[in-house]
């Protein structure tokens, strides 16, 4: 869902971003638990962001690779996190819904704080 919502929040359409546009009639059930710790790492699931917080404090103490496992949401984020991806939108040629996204595009682009 990540990728799905970010190319529309720049200004895109929906495309080919979800289990649900693919061809796959029946969707995978993955154990995301299980398989981190075939490859070796700690893995648990967290239920709450209370669990998911313990988990992590717990994570930093192991001296292996730990993987949580949480469920979300597809289609609506939590507006959380307030992070920023430097994703180019283009400049013209496109509906209203581009223009927008330019233009709190090239807001947060003023925002940027580079670093070498």
């Amino acid at each position: 869902g990540c990728i799905n919502r970010l190319q529309q929040e720049c200004g895109g359409a929906e495309f080919n971003n979800m289990y649900k546009d693919s061809n796959v009639e029946v969707q995978p059930e993955i154990d995301f638990v299980s398989h981190a710790r075939a490859m070796g790492a700690h893995a648990e699931k967290a239920a709450t962001i209370a669990e998911l917080e313990a988990r992590i404090v717990a994570a930093r103490g192991r001296d292996i690779p730990t993987v949580i496992v949480i469920d979300t949401d597809a289609v609506s984020g939590t507006g959380a996190g307030g992070h920023w991806w430097d994703v180019a939108v283009p400049e013209a040629g496109g509906p209203e819904r581009l223009e927008r996204a330019r233009a709190k595009y090239t807001a947060q682009v003023r925002r940027q704080n580079v670093v070498n």
